[in-house]
């Protein structure tokens, strides 16, 4: 599950009874188990890739999709990504039912969103770098709408830190996917800049293997392999709670190429752990540099080492930023995201 899927599960679980869910999903995996414990209805239902060869199975899926709308009562569709929106767009036309496309990347789709931009009645963008993707013809179709996080979650004052985090390890955390986008490579390199001068600082990388990149994970292990500080890089993997780590952290580093939102980076601040983020994506509208984050160059690790040694040397700029960080949550909280969605889906409904 990456942070789609998080924002996607918050959103449907936080909904007020007046908007019951039904949840349909492609497979049987991590995120239709965890809507499950959530009480939430699910179907599964198998969406083929958009492609002339699959015509069959994409006429089965809208098939199928139709028939939950008609014997389930449904009243709107809401589209968790492009592939959902292309087969939820075609059932609601065919159910004459309202459709909102929550679009999450930034990436335009130049042959899909053609198709999508007419078939849905509303969508949503998780930052206006994502809401730039489309041309502005179509800006007044389009509303920017910021991930939400539960505060009170991460906040939790009972959650501690690992025990596999020693008490005098300074540690640097890094929460992703392990995949091309994150550029885990130029954080690695940065860290090699600012060990060399403290032996208590560690590189902790939680988050699991891009399976559509496999040789990306291999590349990384070689060239942690191959550090002098290998002993203090750990590659945790995915785990079902990311608190405990905030917890142990004294910093948390986002180098990402390009990141439409950056999740992590809201759940880092409201766990009052201070953020470095490439100045990329929808970043810059999370982070103001230098007030409650520092925001650096992309593909740049000399100046993420730099920014790293400033806030871990500095302690009035990191008091602040963290301060600074936990106020600026607030923004994203959840419940002001549901408050925003539930304002569409009534002008959709109506």
């Amino acid at each position: 599950m990456g942070g789609g899927e998080y924002s996607y599960l918050d959103l449907i679980a936080h909904l007020p009874e007046k908007y019951p869910v039904i949840a349909s999903l492609p497979s049987e995996d991590l995120l239709a188990a965890r809507i499950r414990e959530k009480g939430i209805p699910t179907v599964i239902i198998p969406l083929a890739p958009i492609n002339p060869t699959c015509i069959f199975k994409m006429v089965n899926a809208i098939r199928q999709i139709k028939d939950v709308c008609k014997m389930r009562n449904i009243h709107l569709i809401y589209a968790n990504g492009s592939r959902a929106a292309f087969y939820g767009g075609l059932a609601g036309r065919l159910c004459s039912i309202p459709v909102i496309w929550h679009c999450r990347v930034s990436e335009a789709d130049p042959y899909l969103d053609f198709i999508l931009l007419r078939l849905v009645n509303r969508i949503v963008a998780n930052s206006q770098a994502t809401a730039s993707r489309f041309s502005s013809r179509y800006q007044n179709k389009i509303d920017k709408v910021y991930n939400g996080i539960a505060l009170k979650w991460f906040r939790d004052e009972e959650i501690q830190r690992p025990s596999f985090i020693e008490n005098d390890w300074v540690v640097i955390l890094v929460v992703a996917r392990v995949s091309k986008l994150k550029r885990h490579d130029l954080i690695l390199s940065a860290f090699e800049k600012v060990a060399l001068d403290d032996k208590n600082i560690h590189l902790i990388c939680v988050g699991g293997k891009d399976h559509s990149e496999p040789d990306w994970w291999n590349e990384l292990q070689e060239k942690t392999k191959r550090s002098p500080f290998s002993d203090r890089v750990h590659w945790i993997g995915s785990v079902d709670d990311i608190r405990p780590w905030y917890r142990g952290a004294s910093v948390m580093v986002l180098s990402s190429s390009n990141e439409s939102f950056g999740r992590v980076v809201v759940e880092a601040m409201a766990s009052g752990v201070p953020v470095i983020a490439t100045r990329s994506g929808g970043i810059p509208e999370i982070v103001t540099h230098m007030q409650n984050g520092m925001l650096v160059p992309e593909n740049d690790s000399e100046a993420i080492a730099s920014a790293i040694v400033r806030i871990l040397h500095d302690s009035d700029l990191k008091e602040r930023i963290r301060e600074e960080g936990l106020k600026h949550a607030e923004i994203f909280s959840i419940d002001v995201h549901i408050e925003n969605m539930l304002r569409i889906f009534d002008q959709a409904l109506n």
